[in-house]
């Protein structure tokens, strides 16, 4: 595909896909990344799996999907902020907390995001004459979630999911977690006529001490279970405590 508008050239035809792609090649090992506030630093893995090299660019936002570097005041310094990750290769990634960080809840967790952007090589050809002058070059971000986790919580994480307290009122499932954790819940299976069925159109995450509501299938709650994701990326599935 090529573009004619000169402006498209001079501004290297950078599109920005703020979501994991099928056909990226730079890897994040891991799903989720957890910040202990008395580590020193953590690392994270990155591969390329590509064919040709990668210049790979990461940063923690706040939140904002569409902040740019530049624009993020996370308490974080990823070592190295750009880097080319040969092809076939792996680099990793220091992530060091900075003096600002100690402003953060103490208490419980909070929520960062973590982002890779994958910006593919220009296209080049050994006849410089057939090059295209114009080309359309596909940056692809992943972003996961990035949790500080304050030393200080006595609570055990992989025990948080069984703390969460469910109770049905009328046609709606109300969820509440009383915990200092953010538990990601991807599905939740109820018995409705006769068969089992997910009633989650899509994942919920429940931030600490917090509540949601769902639309149930029918009252009766007894016997349903429902997954969460741990922090290593893996699916445990429980029936619901009642």
């Amino acid at each position: 595909m090529t573009l004619k508008h000169p402006f498209y050239k001079t501004c290297l035809l950078a599109l920005l896909i703020p979501f994991s792609a099928a056909n990226a090649e730079i890897i994040i090992h891991g799903t989720r990344a957890v910040y202990p506030s008395d580590a020193r630093e953590i690392t994270l893995q990155v591969t390329n799996t590509g064919k040709s090299p990668a210049l790979v660019q990461t940063w923690i936002d706040e939140g904002d999907a569409k902040a740019t570097p530049d624009q993020s005041k996370a308490p974080f310094i990823i070592t190295p902020p750009i880097t080319r990750v040969e092809s076939e290769k792996g680099q990793y990634l220091r992530i060091t907390s900075l003096p600002t960080a100690n402003t953060l809840s103490k208490t419980q967790e909070t929520l960062f995001w973590l982002n890779v952007l994958d910006i593919p090589p220009k296209p080049s050809t050994k006849d410089k004459a057939a090059a295209p002058d114009n080309f359309l070059q596909l940056a692809i971000r992943s972003r996961i979630k990035f949790f500080y986790r304050p030393s200080g919580i006595n609570e055990d994480v992989a025990l948080a999911p069984e703390k969460i307290q469910w109770s049905s009122q009328g046609n709606n499932l109300l969820i509440k977690n009383p915990t200092p954790f953010h538990i990601t819940i991807t599905t939740i299976s109820q018995e409705h006529l006769g068969k089992k069925v997910n009633i989650l159109s899509e994942g919920i995450m429940l931030v600490p001490f917090s509540e949601q509501k769902i639309a149930l299938k029918n009252s009766n709650i007894k016997d349903m279970t429902f997954t969460t994701i741990n922090d290593y990326g893996g699916r445990v599935e429980r029936t619901i405590n009642q």
